[in-house]
């Protein structure tokens, strides 16, 4: 059994994240990516959000040297002893709608919170350089995600050029795969069940040279198997479907970051983008921008 003095523990699950099945890595990746919220898990909690059994929990355990989840959670604590500890599950709802709905906004602000803490860590901060000095930005959604994900492109899209959505239309993604992916970089944007060609992509995308942003959930076990830059992000919810609301606000500040870094160099592009849509679409109560083309006198 290793010694649990706490130093490590979180590091030593990574190192063994490529020598367990995959449950068992479902297991390991939710446990890193829920550090915080441990405390308040069981072993039986933890295999129903994971969706696997309470042995493959158990194996796990000892797989990393620990005899029961327990033993493992009383470590991990003392590991992250010194970060706060909010509680993404609420204990206790009342019955009935309004009580799932009380909850549920209680998961939600806690998730919301979550990502604002993100937010700065060093693995954030990577990943903000990735979206703000690759030559390219090429963004990926699947199946509900991937209105989220048009949206981030086209909000990064203002601040910065080099930045298109992936044609899924074709089936292929030739658009991305055709390229040399140096100095490139793929954001993919996805949750569980997740899409067969989320994973395929990511794989390709590697062995081309890519440099991969996956944006996902807290289950996905197979993201750092093509990338360090993992965004895992709390999607439970106390209603029917998960909440996408933690994802689109860590990808508004993603975007919200970006344009920071740029500062003052942003404010070009994002001036000649807002005249070219008053001039070629408009908002209501505004009149269409009068240009050089309109005036025969300004040339003058």
């Amino acid at each position: 059994m290793i010694t649990k003095g706490g130093a490590g523990l979180t590091e030593m699950i990574e190192d063994k994240i490529a020598t367990l099945s995959d449950a068992e890595r479902v297991v390991a990746n939710f446990l890193l990516s829920d550090r915080q919220n441990i405390p308040f898990e069981t072993a039986v909690s933890v295999a129903k959000k994971v969706g696997v059994s309470s042995v493959t929990v158990g194996r796990f355990c000892q797989r990393i040297g620990f005899r029961n989840f327990r033993e493992l959670k009383a470590a991990l604590r003392y590991d992250i002893g010194s970060e706060p500890w909010p509680s993404s599950t609420p204990r206790g709802s009342a019955g009935g709608n309004e009580g799932l709905l009380k909850r549920d906004r209680e998961m939600t602000i806690a998730a919301i919170s979550e990502v604002y803490q993100l937010a700065g860590t060093a693995e954030w901060n990577a990943i903000v350089s990735l979206l703000d000095s690759s030559e390219e930005v090429l963004v990926a959604g699947f199946q509900t995600e991937r209105g989220i994900a048009e949206h981030f492109a086209h909000t990064l899209q203002y601040v910065r050029p080099g930045v298109r959505m992936a044609d899924l239309a074709a089936g292929s993604f030739a658009d991305i795969l055709t390229e040399n992916g140096r100095g490139k970089c793929v954001v993919i944007v996805e949750i569980r069940r997740y899409s067969r060609q989320a994973k395929l992509l990511a794989e390709r995308a590697a062995a081309a040279g890519f440099t991969i942003v996956i944006v996902t959930d807290k289950f996905c076990h197979w993201a750092k198997e093509y990338t360090p830059h993992v965004l895992a992000l709390p999607d439970e919810s106390a209603l029917f479907f998960a909440t996408l609301v933690p994802m689109v606000a860590a990808l508004t500040l993603l975007v919200q970051e970006v344009v920071l870094r740029r500062g003052d160099a942003a404010k070009p592009r994002l001036d000649l983008i807002s005249e070219l849509y008053q001039e070629f679409t408009g908002h209501v109560g505004q009149r269409r921008t009068r240009t050089n083309r309109d005036d025969p006198q300004a040339s003058v």
